[in-house]
């Protein structure tokens, strides 16, 4: 708990730093001149957009829920959704966002299930595109990393079947075709890809000028960045990623960071204000969440030692 605690508090000061650093490199008084003289119609679209993301991201966690557990109920779905967001923030170590299942009662296999996948394919997502677009700034890698990617484009279609094998017994709660349950999962985790593509191409285009190609090649990296381990939510990585790919297309670095700032703040912070806000109403639920989660961890360690042993 200890060593979890420090590297948290690592994270955060490494992403500070970050910010600092850039900052400290920008013009600040246009940066927030950019901020300050967004067409309202531009400020508009961008909310619109924001609705449309935080819902779809809603509707995976609410579908991946439905599809996994017997025992939940609805009015529960909106608090644990938004307390993920500040759990990601505010809790060290390994705990953090899954925590958010503690505000769903009942029995946790299904959920904690249901939890994975959405992980996973906010992972997944990423590390594929992110394969994709890279060699395209840094051609030398193209065979390799391309080939990464086939296979991973590949793999998805085995995946519903790993997830199927007999060791996933245990964690169900009902019988599942998980084909068409990566299928819909994929299709949301894309939508909401998109909507921070149209995000960032609607703010940049407010301020300069880029293509929709052009964003989805720099925000692909942007995003792609928070696959780096090294701060707390992609905190410094993604505004140092946005000036660098974004500059490639000679878009300035005061607004990119200003405009990576502000769709962080309105992407992740508000509703991680918004789930602080559920956890502290709710928090003698969430009592029980820190030892349910470390024995849950020993028992699977302890039964992967097992079957490895035989």
């Amino acid at each position: 708990m200890l060593r979890n605690k420090l590297l948290f508090i690592v994270k955060y000061c490494i992403g500070f730093l970050l910010l600092g650093w850039i900052l400290w490199r920008v013009d600040r008084r246009e940066m927030i001149r950019t901020l300050l003289h967004f067409k309202w119609e531009t400020v508009l679209l961008v909310v619109v957009l924001t609705v449309v993301n935080l819902s779809t991201q809603f509707l995976r966690w609410k579908y991946l829920i439905e599809r996994h557990s017997n025992h939940f109920r609805y009015k529960d779905l909106l608090p644990s959704f938004f307390a993920g967001f500040a759990f990601r923030l505010m809790v060290p170590g390994g705990h953090a966002e899954i925590t958010k299942v503690f505000l769903l009662p009942g029995q946790k296999r299904g959920k904690v299930v249901a939890f994975s996948i959405e992980k996973f394919f906010q992972t997944y997502i990423k590390f594929i595109f992110v394969l994709i677009v890279f060699p395209v700034f840094f051609p030398v890698y193209r065979l390799p990393l391309w080939g990464l990617a086939a296979l991973g484009m590949g793999a998805y279609f085995f995946l519903p079947a790993l997830w199927g094998l007999p060791f996933m017994e245990r964690f169900r709660e009902k019988e599942l075709r998980y084909q068409r349950i990566f299928f819909h999962t994929l299709l949301y985790s894309l939508t909401i890809y998109f909507c921070l593509i149209l995000q960032y191409n609607i703010l940049l285009n407010d301020s300069g000028s880029i293509s929709l190609w052009n964003t989805v090649l720099a925000v692909t990296m942007i995003w792609g960045s928070g696959l780096l381990p090294i701060s707390v939510s992609g905190l410094g990585v993604r505004e140092n990623t946005a000036v660098f790919f974004l500059g490639l297309f000679h878009f300035p670095a005061a607004a990119a960071t200003g405009i990576a700032l502000l769709l962080f703040f309105i992407n992740i912070i508000l509703p991680a204000l918004i789930g602080a806000i559920f956890i502290f109403h709710r928090r003698n639920e969430l009592k029980e969440a820190g030892g349910a989660i470390k024995t849950a961890t020993r028992n699977i360690v302890r039964k992967g030692r097992s079957h490895m042993k035989r």
